[in-house]
């Protein structure tokens, strides 16, 4: 657990006005919402209720750090802010995980930080044996590949050594060797349980059929990048950075200086999950950013200071 500290929303306006002036000198009319929260029903509902009552222009730009959390709220928050804006900037200093990429999917343009890095979209399901414990969808798919791949293994070598070992015919050899790879195989196979399977296809189709809806606003998808961040990638917390995200996107960016120097600004927000927002910044004169949603204790330091390095130089991305 991270160490409580405690949140100063004036400091943190105070410390950000002059690189927020810079970034929207350099995005003009565009709103700008910082996040950095689980994706979960709450998070859609403050998202809404702010966008609804601050919201200045038609295109924005989103800083979101996520672990990641539910898929149906990720795609509520990615439709709440389609709905809103008809074109999406969406900045990933840090972390943004799993359903935080089924967010960036909406988005017209995806730039990411040195230190930022997606994630594959393999759902996370409850374990029925586990209390509040989650495994990935992938996890008995990979377990029946790795059952067939024993299985043929066993069955072409015992075909080697038989047809090597003997005069049997091909044919003979074959069939005692089927017999060899299905005594085998049962024993793996009878662990299955197929309605935990028919849970897991049905977790990974949420996420395909979500993927593919959101990709309509943008079109930013590559052909196949969908089915790869689904199914191909071997683990929940698989890194995807900036240049494996080239190959599954078609507008990848790096970040603009202006876009570095206000990350630096609020990196203790953003460096992981703190807690915080939708924070909403416009270029209206009387809007000072307001924080909508659940108000957490972790986040920037006392003080609004931003965290720094032992030599004294802001620990932020370049």
């Amino acid at each position: 657990m991270l160490p409580a500290i405690v949140f100063d929303m004036e400091s943190m306006v105070s410390a950000v006005e002059e690189p927020l002036s810079e970034l929207m000198r350099q995005f003009p009319l565009h709103d700008v919402i910082v996040m950095s929260r689980s994706i979960e029903r709450a998070l859609h509902a403050d998202l809404s209720r702010a966008l609804e009552e601050k919201r200045k222009h038609d295109r924005c730009i989103v800083f979101l750090t996520t672990y990641g959390g539910d898929p149906d709220a990720g795609y509520r928050i990615a439709r709440c802010l389609r709905h809103h804006y008809k074109h999406v900037r969406l900045m990933i200093p840090s972390f943004c995980k799993s359903a935080g990429t089924l967010i960036t999917i909406c988005a017209n343009e995806v730039v990411i930080g040195d230190r930022g890095e997606l994630g594959p979209l393999d759902v996370q399901v409850m374990k029925s044996s586990e209390l509040a414990e989650r495994s990935s969808g992938l996890d008995i798919i990979q377990a029946l590949q790795a059952g067939l791949d024993h299985v043929q293994q066993a069955f072409r070598q015992s075909l080697m050594d038989i047809r090597s070992g003997g005069r049997l015919s091909t044919k003979l050899a074959g069939e005692f060797a089927s017999k060899i790879a299905v005594g085998v195989a049962a024993p793996l196979y009878a662990q299955i349980d197929p309605n935990r399977l028919g849970e897991m296809q049905r977790a990974m189709r949420i996420a395909h059929e979500y993927g593919q809806r959101l990709d309509k606003y943008s079109h930013n998808l590559k052909p196949g990048a969908l089915d790869r961040l689904v199914a191909e990638y071997p683990s929940h917390s698989f890194v995807i950075d900036r240049k494996e995200a080239t190959e599954l996107f078609v507008r990848v960016l790096h970040p603009t200086q202006a876009e570095v120097d206000f990350c630096r600004t609020i990196w203790t927000v953003v460096e992981t999950e703190s807690g915080l927002g939708p924070l909403i910044f416009t270029d209206d004169p009387s809007s000072k950013g307001e924080l909508d949603g659940t108000e957490s204790e972790e986040g920037l330091g006392e003080g609004g200071e931003t965290a720094t390095s032992a030599d004294g130089h802001t620990d932020a991305p370049a």
